[in-house]
């Protein structure tokens, strides 16, 4: 019928876990929500360089923050010569108004299937003005070579700097999008490019989700 839901929502409170932890009254609500937006965008914009899919966020109390950082390059927050979590709780703490706030590193284990990571790795190669279909193509065998049972990536936008915009997609194995226990990675990105910006979606199909603890509060990647 061509509705479509993104697939992290559609299976959120049956196979995945909430990526906003906590509760609050008809007052607070509206403030933590902004909140989190603004950390979220905090951290996915200016450490866009450490390979960071996500960020989950955890509250305890009105005045403690705990904030889970998925990365695929952990050495990039953590290093021997640079420790920017001291400098990253500073920050987050200005954006919540003064709050308390815990920075947790967590690495994303198989960065080849994280559909976001994907998504902006084709991304960064149309900004360098690679061909398309040879970014789709590498991505895939990427892809398959991390042990997925399917795929699908969608580009849309002038292609190749064509004069009108058109849609390319290329799909790989299964990807069964209504099959709740399938544990579906959805990923998103927009590639700024000097005739226009172009966005990516990738779908990868990582086989059944596994009934565990980890699993169920998202603790492991």
């Amino acid at each position: 019928m061509g509705q479509k839901i993104r697939p992290y929502g559609f299976r959120v409170g049956v196979t995945k876990p909430w990526r906003s932890r906590w509760y609050a009254n008809k007052k607070a609500f509206g403030t933590y929500l902004v909140e989190d937006s603004r950390i979220r965008k905090h951290i996915l914009s200016v450490y866009k360089f450490a390979a960071i899919p996500r960020v989950e966020i955890e509250r305890k109390g009105d005045d403690k923050i705990t904030v889970y950082v998925f990365t695929a390059k952990p050495g990039m927050l953590i290093g021997k010569k640079t420790n920017r979590l001291s400098d990253l709780e500073k920050e987050i703490s200005l954006l919540t108004d003064g709050k308390l706030v815990d920075i947790r590193v967590m690495e994303v284990q198989k960065p080849e299937l994280d559909a976001q990571l994907a998504a902006e790795r084709i991304a960064e190669q149309l900004e360098r003005r690679g061909s398309f279909r040879r970014a789709i193509k590498r991505e895939l065998e990427l892809i398959r070579g991390g042990g997925a049972l399917g795929c699908k990536v969608v580009c849309a936008g002038r292609l190749g700097g064509a004069d009108l915009g058109r849609v390319e997609k290329q799909v790989w194995g299964s990807v069964p999008l209504s099959t709740l226990d399938a544990d579906i990675d959805y990923g998103f990105a927009e590639a700024k490019t000097t005739y226009g910006i172009l966005g990516i979606k990738v779908w990868i199909n990582r086989g059944l989700m596994k009934q565990t603890e980890e699993a169920k509060y998202g603790l492991t990647s």
